[in-house]
């Protein structure tokens, strides 16, 4: 490098054009005063070792030729000795470290108040300046490599006296190297002999200025690998040498030189092309792990040809270290402070992937005790031999293989116990199968058990041909206990209502009884459909008119001596115009909530009252949502009124309001108070569906034949949902829907969205306009069918998808939505074929329902416009089921854990809780 800031020709140039300029001045200023000497420019700052310091001085002024000479100067700076008397100026140069003495890193660091003068012999200018001479800057640069791959050099690069000439990469060399084997424990049996193809990689070494002298630098292949670092177990201390040393979880990020990498291949000598500016050098083992590259003067980008070896073993992506450890010749730091040069070496596996996944591509499903089920072990990835998995659960599953649960094989005609899969050249799919055997599983929880199933990495660690693990493919399969519909009024008359489902899979049945003045009452059952408590929520000299109860449950963080401890808590909400005990009427139809928390210290843990409130207006009030706030606790009454709430205004005809009911501390006890109530209507009657009680602004969805709060009407029927956080301040409705009838059955907030979902005789979908605008767009169908749009809190649209019989020709209903597993369960019945594989019976069926959100091709103008990034087509979890029972429904839902689906089941006058598997399996026989 020539440290110029000016070049030649530019600085000649801006010379001759002082000197015209300033003969112009004396020729029509003949009087004036000769100007003193004055030097033009500013030299560079900084200066590096072994590197050309060049500058190109301009000067005038004065009486005749100037004179140049350079005062508390390095040594190594001089001025160039030019015998042309006649020129304005001069060129300084030098070379530290070698000019001046060669006095090499002596010349290092910051030269202050150097002069340059100039002077005619009588008058003298100063040009002031200070260097810093720094090191010349070794580094080094790359990119991620992968076994088995030719790196990708990108486009040539064109040719420049300032670059080493790049090595060829595509043809690959060998390396042989002695591996360890071991014994089903994981202590070694023996040692073998791997020769294995490698395949060049090249690492960038960069010198930041060009030399003037050749630049040698010594550098080494380096790891953090240690086979004496052995896993911890409790059971068994592990000595090297040992398969849970040598590939232990604390090497298992580590490169191994030698095995994953080395410069250069044992038998790659003849294979690769000698480089006149490369020379290998063995380590301590024999092993090509060190070399020097020399970089010619000028030259400052050169190459470390290293290989990378393409070994049969399952690896994560492993790490080794690319040193500059010494400059053998030459001037250049390692590194701007000579401290240090090097880069981490990132090596991917290329060994064939399975992923472990139910028949239909899924990674969750449910199995019933007693059952067994099929499943798909699926391996993509080039190969040319048989390649290995062994099945093995993770740390987090709750169930070990072996004790209840076992994988099975077909061998020989049978299925028979094994956790070894082999994948034969030319066959990327296996089958294998879950068995839980009925007479040696056990559970003593009340959750269910699951087996998080995966790939033995500890035992396939350093044993050739076996397959990776896909990063995160785990299949989770969910062990079901409740293998019969629980029956829930076989005798006693109990009509359920509404379920949920949480606090170790406690289910929760609100109901009342039929044939006891219709009480409220709460059943909980165990996953295994025993009955847990049966909760008497209205007094027994309550006398109720089918009041349809709703309940939500909760699990939430709470203060308690100086901790956080985990509260259990339900509420129940129910409308009646009759006498409650404790209560005072409103008049009309009130609303009578009443939560409850889990006491541990109550019988052995039951749940307990905490308070009941009764609110309402003077003239009806219907409750059709309850919800219970997770951070806060707070109780959300969503419903409609025929009356007017206290500071709320009427609209006309039934409007909807949302109420926040909190609970404070009177003494030792809880009792509820009403923060606010927010009615909002419009001039016909509203119906509200749904709400959601979010921390920020609780939610309300309703649908409306009017305008809600002023808003523009769309068509008949229009949805509609608002937000609020009080009962005074201002708020934004939105009215949305197209220009018909959109009645909304039920609707959710689920990740940031409004889903909304109703049933109409319609078809809807996304359209999108070139500056990607959406809108729906809806068209006519021959019967009924439902609908779910999602919407963001803003009210735009989002995605949009109609659920219909194939042949359109039976009418469905659905009813509730819940979301499950990132995607939604709709539920309802159908007077026809939904599923187009049922039975169809007398009445109405049940009819459930998965809608996968897997996003498509961004660019497609599909149904729901959606999008996706990924290359190979996503997978769907769609599916639907239809009960093969006349007169029947699934009027609730409830989410177990994203493993099972839950629902309240009507068939005829009996009601029951049967259990779905996530790719609707029914789990729960009927008879």
């Amino acid at each position: 490098m020539r440290a110029d800031l000016v070049s030649r020709t530019a600085s000649a140039s801006r010379f001759l054009a002082t000197l015209f300029f300033a003969s112009a001045l004396v020729a029509c200023k003949t009087e004036k005063d000769p100007d003193d000497p004055t030097i033009i420019g500013v030299p560079p700052a900084e200066a590096y070792l072994g590197v050309e310091y060049y500058y190109n001085f301009g000067a005038y002024g004065g009486e005749s030729i100037l004179d140049y000479t350079l005062t508390n100067a390095p040594s190594w700076l001089a001025l160039e000795d030019t015998n042309n008397k006649a020129r304005q100026g001069i060129i300084m140069r030098g070379v530290p470290g070698l000019g001046g003495g060669s006095r090499g890193e002596a010349d290092l660091g910051r030269q202050l108040g150097i002069n340059l003068v100039s002077t005619d012999g009588e008058m003298a200018g100063v040009q002031p300046f200070d260097i810093e001479v720094k090191y010349n800057a070794l580094s080094l640069e790359n990119d991620t490599f992968t076994e088995g791959k030719n790196a990708d050099r990108g486009a040539d690069p064109e040719e420049s006296d300032e670059r080493c000439e790049v090595p060829d990469l595509d043809t690959s060399g060998e390396h042989s190297f002695t591996i360890n084997q071991y014994a089903e424990d994981g202590s070694v049996s023996g040692t073998k002999t791997v020769t294995a193809e490698t395949q060049p990689v090249l690492v960038r070494v960069l010198l930041d200025q060009p030399s003037v002298t050749r630049v040698a630098v010594a550098f080494e292949l380096t790891s953090q690998y240690n086979p004496n670092s052995c896993d911890k177990s409790p059971d068994t201390a592990f000595l090297p040498p040992h398969q849970r040393c040598e590939h232990s979880k604390a090497n298992e990020a580590d490169a191994t030189v030698g095995h994953d990498i080395v410069a250069l291949g044992s038998d790659s000598g003849s294979r690769l092309e000698e480089l006149d500016y490369l020379v290998y050098q063995q380590d301590e083992s024999g092993t090509y792990s060190r070399g020097v590259v020399t970089l010619e003067p000028g030259i400052t980008e050169c190459y470390i040809r290293l290989e990378v070896i393409d070994d049969s073993f399952p690896e994560k992506q492993e790490t080794a270290e690319l040193k500059l450890t010494e400059v053998r010749s030459g001037l250049a730091g390692l590194g701007p402070n000579n401290k240090e040069a090097d880069t981490a070496l990132k090596i991917d596996d290329n060994e064939p992937l399975v992923s472990i996944q139910t028949e239909d591509g899924g990674a969750r499903d449910a199995l019933n005790v007693g059952d067994a089920r099929e499943y798909l072990a699926v391996l993509t990835g080039d190969r040319d031999e048989p390649i290995l998995a062994r099945l093995e659960e993770t740390r987090e599953s709750d169930v070990k293989l072996g004790a209840g649960v076992v994988t099975e094989r077909w061998i020989n005609g049978s299925w028979s116990p094994s956790d070894e899969l082999e994948f034969p050249v030319g066959v990327n799919e296996v089958r294998f199968r879950i068995r839980v055997p009925d007479g040696s599983y056990s559970n003593p929880e009340l959750d269910d058990r699951f087996l998080l199933l995966g790939l033995d990495q500890e035992y396939q660690a350093g044993r050739e041909n076996y397959a990776r693990a896909i990063d995160e493919s785990v299949l989770r399969v969910s062990v079901n206990e409740q293998i019969k519909a629980l029956a829930l009024n076989e005798s006693d008359g109990f009509v359920a209502t509404d379920i949920d489902v949480s606090h170790q899979g406690r289910v929760f049945v609100a109901g009342y009884d039929s044939l006891n003045s219709d009480r409220v009452r709460v059943r909980v059952y165990s996953q295994k459909g025993s009955q847990l408590q049966d909760i008497l929520i209205s007094s027994p000299g309550d006398t109720l008119s089918r009041p349809k109860p709703r309940i939500a449950t909760v699990k939430r963080e709470v203060a308690r001596d100086k901790g956080k401890v985990d509260r259990f808590e339900f509420v129940v909400s129910y409308s009646t115009d009759s006498a409650v005990a404790g209560t005072s009427a409103q008049g009309g139809a009130d609303i009578v909530t009443t939560r409850y928390w889990f006491d541990e210290a109550s019988n052995g843990g039951e749940y307990v009252e905490s308070w009941t409130i009764r609110t309402g207006t003077s003239a009806d009030d219907r409750v059709q949502s309850v919800r219970i706030n997770a951070e806060s606790g707070y109780v959300l009454i969503a419903g409609e009124t025929a009356g007017t709430w206290p500071k709320q205004t009427n609209a006309g005809g039934m409007d909807s309001f949302l109420q926040r009911i909190d609970s404070e501390l009177d003494g030792a006890n809880e009792v509820p108070r009403v923060a606010w109530t927010r009615q909002v209507g419009s001039s016909a009657n509203d119906a509200v569906v749904g709400a959601a009680a979010r921390s920020v602004a609780p939610l309300l969805f309703g649908s409306v034949a009017g305008s809600v709060n002023g808003e523009p009407v769309l068509g008949g029927v229009d949805a509609f949902f608002y937000s609020t956080t009080s009962g005074e301040r201002g708020l934004a409705v939105f009215q949305v829907g197209s220009e018909a009838d959109d009645p909304l059955t039920d609707a959710i907030y689920e990740s940031n969205q409004m889903w909304l979902l109703g049933t109409t005789s319609g078809s809807y979908r996304l359209l999108k306009d070139k500056e990607g605008n959406r809108s729906l767009e809806r068209g006519p169908l021959n019967s009924q069918s439902g609908f779910l749009i999602a919407y963001t809190t803003t009210g735009l649209i989002r995605r949009a998808f109609t659920l219909n019989d194939a042949g359109d020709q039976s009418n469905e209903r659905l009813t509730v939505l819940m979301a499950f597993g990132n995607d939604m369960v709709t539920s309802g019945a159908t007077e026809g074929r939904f599923d187009g594989r049922a039975e169809v019976v007398n009445g109405d069926q049940g009819i459930l329902a998965r809608l996968s959100l897997v996003e498509d091709d961004p660019d497609s103008d599909d149904k729901d416009g959606s999008a996706s990034d990924s290359e190979e087509e996503p997978y769907k979890n769609e599916w639907r089921y239809q009960l093969a029972k006349g007169d029947s429904e699934f009027t609730a839902l409830a989410n177990y854990r994203d493993d099972e689906i839950v629902a309240l089941t009507r068939v005829g006058r009996d009601w029951m809780v049967l259990v779905f598997s996530p790719e609707g399996e029914l789990l729960s026989a009927l008879d």
